[in-house]
């Protein structure tokens, strides 16, 4: 063991001695050698600004300094949603996700030594295909963005067709990232409206865009719930529509939701994607989330779908079961440049943490969570619809846990968003910015997270607000 002292550095622990012998089995004479290939403009020349060294309580301080600018939903009254949602984490489930055994683990590239880890995510694949009424479910992908753009780019695979068509009311970071896929491949995208009453899809709108490319379709994708909140009724006619077409019907789903609608199996979903966050994942400044993949039993869909599928046999010597990774399409496996996907790793704790939780709360609970959250979102959809100033909820169409709502002087909407955000509440997510035509109109989330404290100071704050700016 060397001293310390005759490190180069105290955190690269390589002695002289094996510097020279590292460059020596490279044929290289120097560490300059090493970089030649890097361009010298590119190289930075100097010394990094960096700050003076601290010690550990130094850092500490430093650090929870930084972090008490943040605020939570522990300190703000908030209705954002728009994708991340804040859901109640029974304190059973982090206990069991952080053992050492789980939340050290990475890929269960060697089953032998694997099987607790592959055994949670087959459980997690048999929990989510249950949920979807699909037949095979990948562990998993980063998100459900990114679970879109390999819907997408499956699709086109499987049908050797380059339209994709989509809503263009997606979530605005959803819709970005699907446009980011879809270049590379030089795959269209096409969007259709929803209906302006009912906030629904506008089924003579999207009749003609798929006539319009006709034989041209890949896939036709479509929210239950939308990004409005709102229940899509006509969702079977669209699958008919996209399957006249010998095109997939991919849906995209709130795993909360489905404790109340119809599963997207029942739907005619060939995929079916989502998002796990609602499933036991803290909100975590916006991630890390986990993207739930589901298709239906087709072997032209399984074998490019995305990621991987744990299986589960028998020992060969005996009868024990034993799990194993059975189709892997990445490109850091045997397929190589005939990968499916680049996805490099499958969230795998948060797609335990999902499987801990969903166990926890059983078919009766996730029921009995989205009438929870079905009816205290209607609540104060109702409440607010009693202010002259505001149309509440701004779309006709039945809605789950989300709903808008609209200012009817969409000029208030700058003074609106500083009131409410001066008495700590957060009034939803603002949506014109990336919707013009909903100008002054938020989107707001509603869950079993919201008390009716939380509603009270929400309607006395726009009470007061309508009062200082003349309304009733």
């Amino acid at each position: 063991m060397h001293s310390i002292q005759h490190f180069t550095h105290p955190f690269l622990p390589q002695t002289k001695s094996q510097i020279k012998t590292m460059l020596k089995t490279m044929n290289i004479s120097t560490i300059e050698d090493l970089y030649s290939g890097i361009p010298k403009e590119l190289r930075f020349e100097g010394k990094l600004n960096l700050p003076q060294t601290h010690s550990e309580q130094e850092t500490l301080s430093k650090i929870r300094s930084i972090l008490g600018k943040n605020e939570t939903t522990d300190d703000l009254t908030s209705f954002l949603g728009a994708g991340v949602y804040s859901h109640y984490i029974p304190s059973v489930v982090p206990s069991i996700v952080n053992r050492s055994e789980f939340i050290t683990s990475y890929t269960p590239y060697a089953p032998e030594v694997s099987q607790g880890m592959l055994q949670g995510l087959w459980e997690y694949q048999s929990m989510i295909a249950e949920l979807t009424q699909l037949d095979l479910v990948n562990s998993s992908m980063y998100d459900f963005a990114t679970a879109l753009g390999e819907a997408a780019l499956m699709s086109a695979r499987a049908t050797k067709k380059g339209v994709f068509v989509v809503p263009d009311y997606l979530q605005p970071e959803r819709f970005s990232t699907l446009v980011t896929y879809m270049t590379g491949p030089n795959i269209k995208i096409v969007t259709y409206p929803c209906d302006k009453d009912t906030g629904q899809a506008d089924m003579e709108k999207l009749k003609s865009i798929i006539e319009v490319n006709n034989n041209k379709i890949s896939g036709v994708y479509i929210e239950n719930p939308n990004f409005w909140g709102v229940i899509e009724e006509q969702i079977q006619q669209i699958g008919e529509l996209a399957h006249l077409q010998n095109s997939l019907f991919i849906i995209g789903f709130d795993p909360i939701s489905l404790g109340l609608l119809k599963s997207p199996g029942e739907l005619g979903a060939d995929i079916a994607i989502g998002d796990g966050q609602s499933l036991g994942l803290s909100m975590n400044f916006g991630g890390p989330l986990l993207g739930l993949f589901a298709v239906k039993n087709d072997k032209k869909l399984v074998r490019s779908m995305p990621g991987r599928i744990i299986g589960l046999t028998v020992e060969q010597n005996s009868t024990n079961r034993a799990f194993t990774m059975t189709l892997q399409t990445r490109e850091q496996h045997i397929r190589r440049e005939r990968a499916t996907s680049n996805i490099c790793t499958n969230n795998a704790l948060c797609a335990l943490t999902s499987t801990v939780y969903l166990s926890l709360l059983g078919p009766k609970g996730l029921k009995a969570l989205a009438e929870s959250c079905l009816a205290k979102s209607h609540y104060l959809a109702e409440k607010l619809s009693a202010f002259d100033e505001i149309y509440s909820p701004h779309f006709d169409g039945p809605f789950f846990k989300e709903f808008v709502f609209t200012l009817k002087s969409p000029s208030l909407m700058k003074d609106f968003t500083p009131f409410m955000r001066a008495r700590e509440i957060l009034p939803g997510f603002s949506l014109h910015k990336n919707f013009p035509s909903l100008e002054g109109s938020y989107l707001a989330s509603v869950t079993e997270m919201t008390t009716s404290k939380d509603i009270d100071s929400f309607l006395e704050a726009v009470q007061e607000f309508f009062h200082d700016h003349g309304g009733k």
